[in-house]
């Protein structure tokens, strides 16, 4: 297993320019953070050493944001500060966003332990400074053990993800980056949330990748996997002929994935089985969402007993049907994305 001790690199191709920038900025955090109880943690990508470098290094040498975990045993008085200081000084250097969860103990990890970003995290990190809190609390689940609504999860922020791209493509946007940064990861976590479904996720991308060259899947859908495991790991600006026929081919390629997540095309009746399967369904869901959402269904309750990613899912789905030309921002799909994200 990758972890804390052993990391020897931060990017996939293992460019030295970003290996020495990041060695560098984490030497720099750990001196500022020192005089604090935190431990800090990089995750992600980096975390892992897969991170992405760009290919033209126009907008910086990093392409992906840096994932910090934090962790205490109390949370400190100025320690968000200090970290929304630090955001604030390597943001602006690095050219890529810094994000820093909030500040968790060690009955936080064990929680949460189930999570897909915890248990990614167990098996790829790196101790930037303090107490290691995830050898020590962190346990190692089999992939079997993800629940359902961490692949609902994934298909609802890389389905909305989805859309946003296309409603810049619909509007010819020159925002390259963004556009296809998120089709290529709502191609990726396609293939994630099936495979997580299924009680059969692999923690290595290179595995992820076997696996769809092995399945039975069109050959349209193997390309668009193979090409979108190239760009995460060497990012570039290269735009489609036709952007709009490369959306609808992803889009396609994402609705089957939810379809085969879920085990059901009627939705959200499938989505709802599979959760209450799983043990997930819950009266305090239900709950959690009146109060954030600021509504109380009444006629469809049983399927707000879900966590909310998954009773969400079927209007991501329904929203895909059709390049979106605006995403209205006050819409419910909307903001209930802003919600719970």
């Amino acid at each position: 297993m990758s972890n804390a001790k052993n990391r020897k690199k931060f990017t996939a191709c293992g460019d030295k320019e970003a290996e020495n920038l990041l060695k560098r900025v984490l030497l720099e955090m750990k001196e500022t953070l020192s005089g604090t109880d935190l431990c800090v943690v990089l995750g992600g990508g980096y975390g892992r050493g897969d991170g992405g470098v760009r290919q033209d290094k126009e907008n910086g040498i990093l392409y992906n944001d840096l994932d910090f975990f934090v962790f205490a045993s109390n949370v400190p008085a100025r320690g968000e500060e200090l970290l929304k200081d630090i955001a604030e000084k390597y943001e602006k250097e690095l050219k890529v966003d810094m994000d820093f969860s909030r500040v968790m103990t060690g009955r936080d990890i064990k929680n949460n332990e189930r999570r897909l970003m915890m248990q990614e995290l167990k098996r790829g990190y790196h101790l930037v400074c303090g107490e290691d809190f995830p050898a020590k609390y962190l346990k190692e689940r089999p992939a079997r053990e993800l629940p359902f609504s961490e692949a609902c999860r994934l298909l609802f922020n890389r389905g909305m993800g989805l859309l946003l791209a296309g409603e810049k493509i619909s509007n010819n946007s020159s925002d390259t980056d963004f556009i296809l940064r998120n089709i290529y990861k709502a191609v990726l976590g396609a293939v994630d949330a099936i495979l997580i479904s299924s009680g059969k996720y692999y923690w290595h991308i290179g595995q992820r990748l076997k696996f769809v060259e092995d399945s039975e899947y069109p050959e349209l859908w193997k390309e668009l996997y193979r090409e979108a495991v190239a760009f995460k790991h060497a990012p570039h600006r290269k735009m489609k002929e036709d952007m709009v026929s490369f959306w609808n081919n992803v889009r396609d390629f994402f609705q089957s994935a939810v379809i085969l997540s879920a085990g059901d095309c009627n939705f959200p009746e499938g989505i709802y089985r599979r959760c209450r399967a799983g043990k997930e369904a819950s009266f305090k869901n239900y709950v959690k969402y009146c109060i954030k959402s600021r509504s109380l269904p009444l006629l469809t309750w049983k399927y707000y007993t879900v966590p909310a990613a998954a009773v969400l899912l079927s209007d991501v789905f329904a929203e895909l049907e059709n390049m979106p030309e605006k995403l209205e921002k006050k819409s419910k799909l909307y903001r209930m994305w802003r919600i719970f994200n």
